[in-house]
């Protein structure tokens, strides 16, 4: 089954983070020997393929292929499934699984992202119903809301940002806008609007600016002006199918899914490849992750790590612990950096 998902593989997940640094006084590579601790089905995860994590508080989201959500209370060692698979968990459920109304609207989680009040995930159908998005808010009952798929065009779910009262949402064919006051869909945006490719695999909200990663290379969206710019070869983008954007400090950063890693250069409003130094620097990239004063490039080889205060280079593998070398995504909390692996999550220990 896992050599059949490549495909899947090189289109879902995104992870877009910002955050802001104040380097400790101990940087530079991780300090070896490692501590791991591995999640899969046999601890609670309801599918070993993770796309997406995302952490509030004690509490760890898990996307999965074929397998939802899981839910892990890290203060209580409790997992929870949110699956179509299997009853309907509430009577209120109409027993189609396509249908129910209480979940997600498809077991393949490609995006998870943390809001105010709720938190939203993004999923992917392959066929004619199903996917879209929903979000889940546990101080209501019942806890989730689902959405229809925009005339189809919100089906095939790989990114999503939260812009204030907006959702922006990312697919394999075009961007659209959620009005979360209303609930309802305001706006969508493909090539004919000036994306640069309809598959948009990454997305990253700023200010005034909504930037976004797609097949056919970066694209630039003034939200007052309403105007376009496309960024590819001739803008420095040496490939131009892109997987993620990340702000690194006050610097941003991109990856191809062919492995390469560039940086913006605001003043010339061009791209310039960075050259890693770590052995994996030739992976193909599934996401990116600023997290513990570090940056960890998930790759299809392992993590490359780039020290932000001391500049070096690290690399994580199954030698040193990792369950897999097929790594998705990656999510911090107090004292860890978690992975979302095709065998299931490793947690790198990083303190008590």
């Amino acid at each position: 089954m896992r050599s059949g998902l490549r495909g899947l593989i090189s289109i879902l997940f995104t992870s877009i983070l910002v955050f802001s640094f104040s380097y400790p006084a101990e940087a530079g590579p991780l300090k070896r020997p490692l501590t791991f601790r591995q999640v899969t089905p046999k601890e609670g995860l309801s599918s070993e393929m993770v796309y997406a994590i995302a952490i509030q508080g004690d509490e760890i989201w898990f996307g999965t292929y074929g397998g939802g959500a899981t839910l892990y209370d890290k203060s209580k060692m409790i997992y929870k499934a949110y699956t179509t698979k299997g009853e309907p968990m509430d009577k209120v459920d109409d027993g189609k699984s396509i249908n129910w109304k209480n979940l997600l609207p498809y077991n393949h989680v490609s995006v998870i992202v943390l809001d105010k009040d709720r938190i939203w995930f993004g999923t992917y159908f392959y066929g004619f119903g199903g996917g879209g998005i929903s979000y889940y808010q546990p101080t209501k009952n019942p806890p989730w809301k689902r959405f229809n798929t925009n005339d189809g065009r919100a089906k095939k779910v790989v990114s999503m940002a939260v812009d204030g009262e907006w959702v922006w949402v990312g697919s394999e064919r075009g961007l659209s806008l959620l009005d979360k006051k209303t609930e309802g869909w305001k706006t969508f945006y493909s090539t004919q609007d000036g994306l640069s490719g309809n598959f948009v695999n990454t997305l990253l909200s700023q200010s005034d600016s909504l930037w976004m990663g797609t097949n056919a290379g970066i694209s630039h969206f003034h939200k007052t002006k309403k105007n376009w710019k496309t960024y590819s070869q001739k803008e420095g983008l040496t490939e131009t199918e892109i997987k993620s954007l990340v702000t690194v400090g006050k610097k941003m950063w991109a990856g191809g899914i062919g492995g390469s890693l560039f940086e913006y250069d605001a003043v010339s409003d061009r791209w310039k490849k960075i050259e890693p130094t770590d052995s994996l620097k030739n992976g193909g990239i599934h996401s990116i992750t600023v997290a513990k004063e570090k940056v960890f490039i998930c790759r299809d080889n392992g993590v490359s790590i780039y020290d932000l205060p001391t500049g070096q280079w690290d690399s994580l593998t199954v030698s040193d612990g990792m369950i897999s070398n097929t790594v998705f995504c990656a999510a911090e909390d107090k004292n860890s950096i978690w992975f979302g692996t095709d065998k299931g999550a490793s947690r790198l220990v990083l303190g008590p």
